[in-house]
């Protein structure tokens, strides 16, 4: 496979799917260091990428489009022609655009399950290209380090404290762990450990984050929805370590080397959990866990059944083992 000068990456549509096919990218930028790459993304996360000058174009596809606006936006990518496509949504555009080469789908996945990055990458094999995932992280502009840091410090937060995030809301509610055992592990937090807990998320979770902040006898403060995404991701990566729930934020911590530790339940933690040296992934081995379904039929007892107590002990371990905080 030689003489590649334009890529095509057709990516996923939400926050966290998307990040983690960052490791994709970087792996065809070190294959191809001369080649422009272009993304397709869908609408929801495109502030993943939009701001990314590693990025040569970014196309933002919207489901809602007519069929004449879908038609038009397969034309203007015809035009590029591009040398290859890698299709990480077993689309039809690897065939309608007809690229020199393309990646093949990963229909017939390893024995077991594998993390959703080691399947991503399984499309870069594909290719015969090397694939071992690098440090390709979000991108993080100083400007937007410096907003962040700036909104930290008016609530109290500089640069020298050590912070804890936290990320309790998720996209579905049957991934969220109780609200009072997050107040009761971040007042233990900031007890013992001497350490800031900041709240983030989208404006989505802001009314979460209120109200745990609510039922917390110690003083903490939140930062959801006052960001963009790069922001939250620069929070996250200045800060010791991230208590989430399976959500976008845990995959931006895993994508800036920020160690977390995550709430499983419903979903599978052995595709969406920490990766080896990033954290752990705490959960109940239930009879009905992981189901990976969208309503629970059992009252939520899977996540329910992981303890506040595990949860700071998880989070002592590493703070412990972590001295100096992130800069």
């Amino acid at each position: 496979m030689n003489n590649i000068k334009q890529i095509l990456v057709i990516t996923l549509s939400n926050i966290g799917d998307v990040v983690l096919t960052l490791p994709v990218i970087g792996a065809l930028k070190e294959n191809f260091k001369e080649a422009l790459i272009d993304v397709v993304v869908g609408t929801r996360a495109k502030e993943v990428l939009e701001a990314d000058p590693r990025i040569d174009r970014m196309y933002v596809y919207d489901k809602s489009l007519s069929f004449i606006g879908k038609f038009k936006f397969l034309l203007g990518l015809r035009k590029k022609r591009y040398d290859l496509i890698v299709d990480l949504r077993n689309s039809l555009l690897s065939f309608l655009l007809r690229p020199r080469f393309s990646s093949k789908p990963t229909l017939n996945l390893p024995e077991g399950v594998i993390h959703k990055i080691d399947a991503h990458m399984l499309r870069v094999k594909s290719l015969g290209l090397s694939a071992t995932p690098n440090s390709y992280q979000i991108w993080i502009s100083q400007i937007d380090a410096d907003n962040a840091s700036k909104l930290l410090k008016k609530k109290g937060i500089s640069d020298s404290d050590e912070a804890v995030c936290i990320s309790p809301g998720a996209k579905s509610h049957i991934k969220r762990w109780p609200e009072g055992n997050f107040a009761k592990v971040c007042d233990k937090l900031i007890d013992e450990m001497k350490v800031k807990v900041v709240f983030v998320g989208d404006a989505s979770d802001r009314a979460i984050c209120e109200r745990i902040l609510n039922r917390m006898r110690s003083y903490a403060v939140s930062v959801a929805g006052e960001t963009n995404l790069r922001e939250l991701a620069w929070c996250i990566k200045r800060s010791r370590l991230l208590i989430t729930n399976d959500s976008a934020p845990l995959h931006i911590a895993g994508s800036v080397g920020t160690p977390s530790v995550a709430i499983f339940g419903p979903t599978d933690y052995r595709k969406y959990g920490p990766r080896e040296g990033l954290g752990v992934a705490l959960r109940k081995g239930l009879h009905c866990s992981p189901c990976e379904v969208a309503q629970c039929r059992y009252n939520l007892e899977c996540m329910k059944a992981v303890e506040a107590g595990e949860v700071f002990e998880a989070a002592r371990e590493i703070l412990s083992e972590r001295k100096e905080p992130r800069t």
